[in-house]
């Protein structure tokens, strides 16, 4: 709520740091892994091939990002699987955008939610 409110105001700093997206997001999934686990599912993360590992972010952010994404996912998959997945987005100035998404098989958002959500 803290962060929510900063980002409201335009007081949320975001680090740009050098980090290893494959040992953050492995450290993240380490953490969730106990509870999807507990519930049987299968907890996966794909980094696609051509992503690098050496990024400049904000690995903290990162992190929470990922824990509430993911763990909502888990959250609310009673049975299967709750996977992410990072694929890198070209661009034209030699940066990487990674591209991330989650997907379970949960019982999903009623599309009329959808934009209260996600917009």
């Amino acid at each position: 709520i803290l962060d929510f409110s900063k980002i409201e105001a335009g007081r949320l700093e975001v680090e740009t740091i050098p980090f290893s997206l494959r040992e953050s997001l492995g450290d993240a999934m380490k953490t969730l892994a106990l509870e999807a686990h507990r519930k049987g599912l299968e907890l996966a993360c794909e980094i696609g091939p051509d992503t690098p590992d050496a990024l400049l972010g904000d690995p903290v952010r990162l992190r929470q990002i990922v824990l509430n994404l993911v763990g909502n996912a888990i959250k609310f998959t009673e049975r299967g699987e709750v996977v992410m997945r990072v694929q890198p987005q070209s661009s034209d100035d030699g940066e990487v955008t990674c591209y991330f998404t989650v997907s379970d098989t949960g019982v999903g958002i009623d599309e009329e939610k959808h934009t209260a959500i996600f917009a």
